[in-house]
């Protein structure tokens, strides 16, 4: 298992993200879903996040759960 690291920006704030090879799950921490008030969908544990890495912006469907290794992990299967 490969995990490369990379700073993302979602709402102006500067996050640590995770790329996982060999993981197909995207995450985004709780604590962090909490701190930035950012909106769930309509299934509780899921959220739309909307982050950049350099020029790119993306956004993904995220599973909502307890990490404190990183805000976002990204699965890359």
């Amino acid at each position: 298992m490969k995990v490369y690291y990379t700073v993302c920006l979602i709402e102006g704030h500067t996050c640590l993200g995770a790329f996982d090879y060999g993981s197909d799950n995207n995450v985004v921490s709780q604590r962090l879903v909490e701190k930035l008030q950012l909106p769930t969908t309509f299934h509780p544990n899921q959220a739309w996040i909307k982050f950049s890495t350099g020029q790119r912006v993306k956004e993904l469907l995220c599973d909502i759960g307890p990490m404190d290794s990183c805000h976002l992990l990204f699965g890359w299967a």
